[in-house]
């Protein structure tokens, strides 16, 4: 349940926050590599190689399920 006190906080955010200093988001690039297995394209995505990975850090997605946010403008 939200609170009148949580509710008064969210509404001192400013409209366009910054993600960093406002909201407290670690920004990383990452890296996007094309693959194919078992005749189907995939995209991977990892950390940025100055990082070090752990095993656990990898996102896999079919190319039709990615979009970049900015084409959405």
């Amino acid at each position: 349940m939200t609170s009148e006190n949580d509710i008064s906080e969210w509404n001192k955010q400013p409209p366009d926050p910054d993600l960093e200093q406002d909201l407290g988001y670690d920004l990383d690039s990452w890296e996007v590599t094309d693959t194919h297995c078992k005749g189907e394209e995939h995209l991977v995505f990892l950390p940025s190689s100055n990082r070090i990975r752990r095993d656990n850090e990898f996102i896999v997605a079919h190319p039709d399920d990615v979009c970049d946010l900015f084409d959405m403008i």
